[in-house]
């Protein structure tokens, strides 16, 4: 059973109850403001509850405008320190080699163990706790 817990003009969320898996996804509407970006944020952290930390999420960034300058990386931390530990598993889903790049590079700051791959397929299935298949990214 899939639930929507949040729709924005930056990101949505979506809940699978049946697989325990949160799919949370970036929007292409670029942040206007780091205050913006906070804000945004906020609005995710509200939605995730105590039932999460034994499920998944895929963080779905295909969509999302390409930005790392260092305010928004340092914008983003809070968010990613979220995620990380509100979930037993964290995919980040990706459309280019450059975005795996730097979500390796941030998730190594961060000391994060985060599965980074432009497979949406084994996303998912390391959201579920599955090992994705040989030859996946990650």
């Amino acid at each position: 059973m899939k639930t929507t817990l949040l729709v924005s003009a930056h990101w949505s969320i979506e809940e699978d109850r049946n697989d325990r898996v949160v799919a949370l996804r970036r929007t292409s509407t670029p942040f206007a403001s780091v205050e913006e970006i906070a804000s945004a944020n906020r609005d995710v952290v509200a939605r995730l509850r105590a039932e999460h930390r034994r499920w998944g999420v895929v963080v779905d960034m295909r969509k999302a405008p390409r930005r790392n300058d260092p305010a928004f990386e340092v914008a983003m931390r809070g968010l990613r320190e979220a995620v990380e530990t509100r979930f037993a598993r964290t995919a980040v889903l990706l459309e280019t080699a450059v975005g795996l790049l730097q979500v390796t590079r941030l998730a190594r700051e961060d000391a994060a163990s985060t599965f980074a791959t432009q497979d949406e397929g084994a996303a998912f299935q390391f959201a579920r706790g599955a090992q994705p298949g040989a030859g996946e990214d990650g």
